[in-house]
């Protein structure tokens, strides 16, 4: 199987719509069908590839090489984001991919807390107005996620009925 074909079968099932190019050839690398592809390789490839779609990505290290490498181990990769076109975005896609924003914001927020100075009021009171205001934010994001897989589900009842 190429990389391209192997990128197409991901691109389709991974949670996300939007992926980053460079996790996406680390899992590529990981699965065995792009060894010796180097990252741009990769990415050219794809590129001209009629399937993929690319946008624009984010520097999480705000051009520090050692910044963005502690932002990869976290997860938040820097750079070009690639989607599969024959992927349809559903409410479903969208509402999950803020609730997941939602929550790893709620997560550092936490980690936030947990490390905050000692004794400082004025840090404390902030943080945690923050926190409640994150919460409420998560809270109608769960009921818009919530709404979006109901209707989705009712969508394809409705669908399954006519045909």
């Amino acid at each position: 199987m190429s990389y391209t074909d192997w990128a197409e079968k991901a691109l389709a099932s991974d949670e996300e719509f939007l992926v980053p190019v460079k996790k996406l050839w680390l899992q590529a690398m990981d699965a065995g069908v792009a060894s010796g592809v180097s990252l741009d390789e990769f990415a050219q490839t794809l590129q001209t590839d009629g399937r993929f779609e690319f946008y624009e990505g984010i520097d999480f290290g705000d051009g520090d090489p050692e910044e963005r490498q502690m932002m990869e181990e976290l997860g938040y990769f820097s750079g070009p984001r690639v989607r599969l076109l024959a992927r349809e975005i559903t409410a479903v896609d969208l509402a999950g991919a803020i609730k997941r924003s939602t929550d790893r914001m709620m997560e550092a927020l936490q980690e936030a807390w947990d490390v905050r100075p000692e004794g400082d009021e004025e840090a404390e009171t902030e943080l945690l107005e923050l926190m409640a205001m994150a919460q409420k934010l998560q809270r109608e994001v769960n009921q818009v996620m919530e709404e979006a897989v109901q209707e989705e589900e009712e969508d394809a009842g409705l669908k399954t009925q006519d045909e």
